[in-house]
């Protein structure tokens, strides 16, 4: 189980996951934009809209209510995970997601254990401390008026915000950290309120490399033994 990145679709097992509820919502709900050879594709992307308009049909309703009656063994990792994926993959489009199902959402994807960074498959819950991060803020942010939640929009890492720069006053940016040049804050307030917990993780774009070449030098050596 291949995995690029720590946010929600960057690992095989996230776009296997989307697959097998395209299948089950009978439309492709991840490459949903058409393309030649989607003709050919009885579930082949149809577009945005036509998607959204399917789902909102009682089409999105139906999965939640099917993953919340079956069996937990019957997911690979977990009922939780796939109906986090399942939001995840509504959002996207921006599809309605009744009060309940949001209710329900804010109780289960608590349940899921945050596996480490670097996990052996054994220890692996297919959900890290990004995504995460990155459904809390959707939980808060998501509109559900029909606009699409682009969950890698950069947005402010101050408790509790998590703005992105369409949400903020007119004429109004995120700026960066001035050491790490990664994470985001709309107001010196919000920086302020978050060092506490980035100033442990904060380090130079240098250190970074330095740190991960670091790591996968020591790797080779073991293998090498």
């Amino acid at each position: 189980m291949g995995r690029w990145g720590e946010h929600f679709f960057e690992g095989d097992h996230d776009l296997d996951e989307a697959s097998y509820i395209s299948e089950d919502a009978g439309i492709e709900l991840y490459y949903y934009e058409p393309d030649k050879d989607d003709a050919k594709e009885p579930i082949g992307g149809k577009g945005l809209e036509i998607t959204r308009g399917y789902l909102n049909g009682g089409v999105l309703s139906g999965l939640f209510e099917k993953y919340l009656r079956e069996k937990d063994e019957k997911f690979f990792l977990g009922k939780e995970l796939r109906l986090v994926l399942t939001a995840a993959l509504a959002m996207r489009i921006g599809a309605t997601i009744e009060p309940k199902y949001m209710d329900m959402l804010r109780t289960n994807y608590k349940k899921i254990r945050v596996a480490a960074k670097y996990s052996l498959p054994i220890c692996d819950t297919g959900f890290r401390g990004p995504m995460k991060e990155q459904f809390e803020t959707a939980l808060t942010h998501y509109k559900n008026d029909g606009t699409p939640y682009d969950f890698f929009a950069d947005r402010c890492k101050g408790p509790g915000c998590g703005k992105a720069n369409g949400e903020l006053k007119e004429g109004t940016l995120l700026r960066k950290c001035g050491k790490c040049k990664d994470a985001s804050y709309c107001s010196k307030e919000c920086q302020k309120a978050h060092w506490a917990k980035h100033k442990k993780l904060c380090q130079t774009p240098e250190q970074r490399e330095a740190e991960e070449d670091a790591r996968w030098t020591g790797s080779i050596r073991m293998l090498n033994v």
